[in-house]
């Protein structure tokens, strides 16, 4: 190669190596700027969005508390989420504002959730259910109680009643998880794909990168995806005012596959089903017809009539498992019927 086009090779070449840096370095600026962005959105969030109930430390977090009404000689009732919900104080909205009229009408959110802080360490069923209870005490809450888990809150409520059965009146299930089937899955690991599968594990570290550079905010923003698009297994939160819509939406970007949710996805339901049952603690199992429609997970349901000797399944129709968001005066009609003792 003569002179000249060597000099031509390094000038095309001091060219390409330019032209990286300046992708690496607005990439970076992109990046910092994402991550800033989104840190802002948070701050604003937290401040336009403060807590409707009582933060209260509970082993060395704060966990959020809600109560509606008055208990005049009459159980109080007590929603738990399931797995992931962004925000249990609105998804328990169709559900609180009506039982509240007849008694005492408690939400709580498990740490991860809603206004409640991450929780640190490992934890299982047994701390989330101790930890449920010590809120009570320090809440000045009283029983007895009618514990409502929706999915994965079926575990908690079910723990409870064990380990303090002389304070539940009544446990109700919505298209709750069914502990007998739980313990024979296997769990995802801590460390290597912990969603479970690899498709599942890339899919949500992706969702997680997107949150985390503000990326999910700016298309919430800018197209109105969540609750146009986003929010169908909740009937579109057609029962909620606006300010809770966007509470919700606020939520999920705040909550969305926090460390207390892996740990949640891990849990394995062993001590529940060796502690065998709730005895003659009234329990209703409510299934929604997208459930009861599919075999697999109509047995799943039906399975759980065996964890009290009086227990009942209530199905309802034109259901998804969001049941509350669909036909919530059905619930409410049942949960009454326990408050009163029927």
């Amino acid at each position: 190669m003569d002179f000249f086009g060597a000099k031509c090779f390094n000038n095309s070449k001091k060219k390409r190596g330019g032209k990286r840096k300046v992708i690496v370095l607005v990439l970076l600026i992109l990046v910092v700027g994402g991550l800033i962005y989104e840190k802002i959105g948070e701050f604003m969030d937290s401040n336009r969005f403060q807590p409707v109930g009582r933060l209260i430390e509970i082993n060395g977090h704060k966990m959020h508390i809600y109560g509606e009404g008055i208990a005049d000689n009459t159980p109080t009732v007590v929603f738990t989420s399931g797995w992931k919900t962004p925000s249990p104080y609105v998804d328990y909205y169709p559900l609180q504002k009506e039982i509240s009229k007849y008694t005492r009408a408690i939400v709580y959110e498990r740490p991860g959730y809603g206004w409640s802080e991450v929780a640190s360490g490992e934890r299982d069923i047994d701390t989330i259910t101790r930890e449920l209870h010590e809120l009570f005490n320090k809440a000045g809450e009283k029983g007895p109680y009618i514990l409502v888990g929706h999915s994965f809150g079926a575990n908690e409520v079910l723990r409870f009643a064990q380990l303090y059965s002389d304070e539940v009146a009544g446990v109700m299930l919505i298209d709750g998880s069914n502990p007998d089937y739980t313990v024979t899955q296997k769990r995802p690991s801590k460390y290597f794909l912990k969603y479970g599968t690899v498709k599942s594990t890339m899919f949500n570290n992706i969702i997680n990168a997107l949150n985390n550079l503000g990326i999910t905010r700016i298309l919430f923003k800018t197209t109105g995806i969540y609750s146009s698009k986003l929010t169908s297994y909740k009937n579109d939160l057609s029962l909620a005012p606006n300010e809770l819509k966007e509470l919700d939406e606020a939520m999920i970007i705040k909550t969305l596959n926090n460390k207390n949710h892996l740990q949640e996805l891990r849990m394995d339901a062993s001590k529940l089903v060796e502690s065998k049952d709730i005895g003659d603690i009234s329990l209703k199992v409510i299934t929604s017809s997208y459930y009861n429609d599919s075999k697999f997970t109509r047995n799943i349901q039906k399975g759980l009539l065996r964890w009290s000797t009086k227990s009942e399944q209530i199905i309802v129709d034109d259901s998804q498992h969001y049941v509350h968001w669909f036909k919530p005066e059905v619930i409410n009609a049942e949960i009454i019927e326990m408050i009163h003792g029927e």
